[in-house]
């Protein structure tokens, strides 16, 4: 896996987590002060901001379809 794929993958599995942990009412997680970090790396590998949101997006949508109820 390349740099950009690694630091892609990071950005995006950074941003599930925040939504997660915001989902769950934990404002003072440690996820969310990744996020930015994961991100600015993401980006300086040449990702795309807006593939990287959408694509997280769809990860998080699948989770809650696959948790309903739980």
């Amino acid at each position: 896996m390349s740099n950009a794929a690694q630091a892609r993958e990071a950005a995006i599995q950074a941003i599930i987590a925040s939504q997660k942990a915001d989902r769950a009412g934990r404002t003072n997680d440690p996820a969310h002060r990744k996020v930015v970090p994961a991100i600015d790396k993401a980006k300086a590998a040449g990702c795309n901001m807006h593939e990287l949101s959408a694509e997280a997006d769809r990860r998080y949508g699948q989770w809650l379809v696959n948790n309903a109820g739980r």
